[in-house]
């Protein structure tokens, strides 16, 4: 049986048919992965592998237009029928043999990602599931072109009508963005985008459906190119009309079944029709997602401001999961184009809505989630433009689930009047996403924390607290209050209420700036600390092991107090030390009268407290009570580095002291909306070459191996001729 594929693949290789196409298809990639992976540093190929859309147009028809159409017109496909091998299997052995000549450039394609991750960290997964995108895409190709190859004896118009074929199939996806939502013309075009499913490969995600679809395209099509073949066999034969018939019924009847194959595929559970292969879990939703959504009892409904075909992808797929998860879910589509009014029925300001973005309702509760604020971005200053960094869609849904399905929003108080550091837009942002408000709290205007506060922030001040300031904070820990506190080692005088606000809790803030040197625990400076992040709930946010904490200063407690639970959170090497001030490099330079010792710049304690008025407290975390006292904790988070929570030291750790301050909201609440989903990275990791290994690598890919192929092709060629 498979005499006629090893004929056909030797055939292509005797010739320079078989050479060129290898050499051309592998130069066209390479060039386009030395642009977006040698040159620019990217470790992910799916950009490149994404371009092969167009030289298939090309290279395809050129591969294949001799397969049916050269044996019509030299004749020789009569030997061929006499074979003892039905029709199906000689037109599955020409398509096999055109296919294992393609598989070689694709596997070639694979050493790739092997070569990046020599200079950096490469997401396997993305990249593998990407060629083998690559790879089906062009069997479909292939067995499209071999369709048209039966058409005609002319192996010309075979080409041309196989160009045709796929370039009308590259432009379905355009074409169906044209077209009205919700017609039958879109729902035939989406039945039919070949190219939609290919590319749903180079989102990271291994796609069950996407498979079963292009293997039944590539069934469809050779299945189509037998029942040519078979009538053009039996075209002299008195059984033509019958024939005709049965063959028409058997194409009515094919077309039925891989209509209802994709159908079903597309009623897989999503968990199994997409498998997340992404290295930061891009499609995944997280346990706490889950526990939020699996706990539903009322009904909750999210519309898309936009049509299903034109929506963001990623989205969709996010959106998805969340339906799978739950009953109470439903996601619709609404065009703000065909139905205006419907976006003021929850806001009164419709001009900053966005199309993609997201209402989510639950009985007469509605939020609006901004399609701005689901994918984040950074100035990317090499190229002074906009870049996308993260996708932020599961942490803004589920943060919007949690809104409409709670009852009041928990409220945080930051303490005004010490001149403290405001929290800046980013910091605010993600205490709105944990469904919290944050109110300032200013002393002069109150007499004490108010009872709905779940906590009191006080950032950096640099002025000390009053003696009534102090003593409204301490009623409010007798309660069960709870404070992120942050040092400023900038603070005028010498904060004697703001130290003994912290010995509250056993802590003691010691004078001076923690220097370290230990070079890795330090960013240029010794000042500017990366601590050890110990694990905790508040830390568990942190995937990078990362966060930086300029010009802090150094906690000790007293571990011999038995009302408190401490957790270091942040601690520097032991060969870390003190010095009463820092202006210049000069003084950041250790000496030999330096003590080397761990250092904690990050600390979470927890009080326990028995007192009377703590049974009236409504904001205690905890409680029980007798016939006379009640037991509350007050927790306390403290960190030395008023620049902590800066948005320049957030950046230069990716996000991680943001995710660090997260983590601490959520220590000091005790509210089930104040969840907070972090972002996920849409940041290519960049790799580290050289420019001229980038140059070596693109000249012997790019031109040497390419040119090796063509020579060697063209010799085999010349030398077959000579005999």
């Amino acid at each position: 049986m498979k005499a006629i594929a090893k004929k056909d693949f030797q055939s292509n290789f005797h010739s320079v048919t078989g050479w060129l196409f290898i050499a051309v298809f592998w130069a066209f990639l390479s060039f386009f992965v030395s642009n977006y992976n040698f040159l620019s540093l990217s470790s992910d190929i799916t950009s490149a592998v994404s371009t092969v859309e167009i030289i298939f147009l090309i290279l395809m028809p050129i591969l294949c237009m001799r397969s049916f159409s050269e044996e019509q017109r030299q004749r020789t496909d009569q030997i061929l029928f006499t074979a003892p091998v039905s029709v199906g299997q000689v037109v599955f052995q020409k398509f096999l043999a055109l296919a294992e000549i393609y598989t070689i450039p694709v596997l070639m394609t694979c050493v790739y990602p092997l070569i990046l991750s020599a200079f950096g960290n490469v997401s396997f997964g993305s990249d593998y599931i990407a060629i083998l995108g690559m790879w089906l895409y062009g069997l479909a190709c292939i067995a499209i072109c071999v369709f048209a190859s039966s058409l005609t004896e002319n192996p010309i118009i075979a080409a041309v009508l196989s160009f045709l074929f796929l370039f009308v199939m590259y432009l379905i996806p355009t074409i169906k963005n044209m077209v009205s939502s919700n017609t039958v013309l879109t729902k035939f075009l989406s039945a039919i985008n070949v190219r939609g499913q290919f590319e749903n490969f180079l989102s990271g995600s291994l796609n069950i459906t996407a498979i079963i679809y292009m293997a039944t395209v590539i069934f469809l099509f050779l299945f189509l190119t037998t029942q040519i073949i078979q009538k053009r066999r039996y075209s002299i034969s008195k059984k033509t009309i019958s024939f005709g018939a049965y063959s028409s019924v058997m194409i009515v009847v094919v077309l039925a079944i891989t209509a209802v194959v994709n159908l079903a595929a597309t009623k897989l559970p999503d968990s199994v029709q997409n498998i997340d292969v992404t290295s930061s879990r891009l499609y995944s939703l997280t346990d706490d997602t889950k526990k939020i959504v699996s706990g539903l009892t009322d009904d909750v409904n999210i519309y898309v401001l936009d049509t299903e075909s034109a929506s963001d992808k990623t989205l969709n797929k996010t959106l998805k999961s969340y339906e799978a998860l739950s009953g109470h879910i439903k996601v619709s589509y609404v065009n703000p184009a065909e139905d205006p009014t419907f976006i003021q029925k929850y806001t009164d300001d419709s001009s900053n809505v966005y199309m993609n973005s997201l209402i989510v309702t639950c009985g007469d509760k509605s939020k609006i989630v901004n399609f701005s604020d689901i994918y984040e971005t950074s100035m990317d200053y090499t190229t002074y433009s906009q870049k996308t960094t993260g996708y932020d869609g599961e942490g803004q849904i589920t943060s919007a689930i949690s809104y409409v399905t709670g009852d009041t929003n928990p409220v945080i108080y930051t303490l005004t009047g010490h001149n403290e550091t405001a929290l800046s837009a980013t910091f605010k942002d993600s205490v709105s996403k944990m469904n919290i408000d944050v109110k300032d709290l200013d002393f002069m205007q109150n007499d004490n924390v108010p009872d709905d506060a779940q906590a009191v922030i006080i950032n950096a001040p640099t002025s000390d607290l009053s003696s009534d300031d102090l003593k409204k904070l301490e009623n409010y820990f007798d309660k069960g209050g709870n404070v992120i506190a942050v040092t400023n080692y900038e603070a005028t005088g010498d904060m004697t209420n703001y130290k003994s606000l912290l010995s509250y809790f056993g802590i003691t803030l010691n004078d001076g700036i923690v220097l370290d040197s230990d070079s890795s625990r330090y960013y240029q400076y010794p000042s500017y600390l990366l601590p050890n992040v110990q694990s905790d709930d508040i830390t568990s946010g942190i995937t990078n092991g990362y966060v930086i904490v300029p010009f802090s200063q150094e906690l000790t407690y007293d571990s011999s107090n038995t009302q408190v639970a401490y957790t270091p959170l942040l601690e520097t090497s032991e060969s870390a030390y003190v010095h009463s001030s820092v202006k210049n490099a000069s003084d950041m330079e250790q000496t030999d009268s330096d003590q080397l010792a761990a250092r904690i710049v990050g600390l979470k304690a927890v009080k326990t407290i028995s007192s009377s008025s703590a049974s009236e407290s409504v904001t205690s975390t905890s409680s029980t009570a007798d016939s006379n006292t009640a037991t509350v904790t007050s927790t306390a988070v403290v960190y030395t580095s008023p620049f902590i929570f800066n948005d320049n030291a957030n950046q230069m750790v990716s996000g991680s002291n943001l995710s660090l301050f997260s983590g601490s909201i959520g220590a000091v609440t005790s509210d089930k909306t104040t969840i907070s989903i972090p972002s996920k990275s849409l940041d290519n990791t960049t790799i580290t070459m050289a420019t001229r290994t980038a140059v070596i690598l693109t000249i012997l890919f790019v031109i040497l191996i390419p040119v090796a192929l063509l020579v060697c092709g063209i010799a085999i060629w010349v030398i077959r001729r000579k005999r």
